[in-house]
C-alpha cells in the first residue's frame, strides 16, 4: 500500500464510513473492521449465528455426556432432535455393539436405508 493510501487510512474515523461499513466498525471497532478489510477484503463472509458457532463444542460435548441411555436427555439438554443426538454417537454405538452381532449377522446401523 502506498504510503498516502496508509495516512489516509490510518486517519479515518466512523463518520468517514458509508452506513454498512460504520455498522461493522460499531460491532468491532474502527482497528478491527481495517483487520477485516486486510484479511477478507473484496470477498463476502459469513458471520454465523451464535448456535452455529458453537455447534462442534456442542456436539462434542453430546459425544462426551453420552452414556447409552441418555439419547433423549442430551436432545433436551442441547436443544437438538433425538436424531441429532443418534448421529453424533453413532460410532459409539456400533463399537458397543459389535461384541454382541454373531457370526453372518449385519448390525442396523450399518444399513444404508
Amino acid at each position: 500500500m502506498k504510503r498516502k493510501e496508509q495516512e489516509v487510512i490510518d486517519s479515518l474515523t466512523p463518520d468517514d464510513l458509508q452506513e454498512n461499513h460504520r455498522a461493522i466498525a460499531d460491532a468491532v471497532g474502527m482497528d478491527g473492521l481495517k483487520l477485516l478489510c486486510e484479511a477478507f477484503g473484496g470477498s463476502s463472509i459469513y458471520i454465523p449465528q451464535f448456535k452455529e458457532l458453537a455447534k462442534n463444542r456442542v456436539y462434542r460435548c453430546i459425544h462426551e455426556e453420552y452414556r447409552g441411555d441418555n439419547i433423549k436427555e442430551l436432545a433436551i439438554k442441547y436443544e437438538v432432535s433425538e436424531s441429532t443426538v443418534y448421529n453424533i454417537v453413532r460410532d459409539k454405538i456400533v463399537k458397543g455393539n459389535m461384541k454382541k452381532i454373531l457370526p453372518g449377522q449385519i448390525n442396523i446401523a450399518d444399513l444404508q436405508l
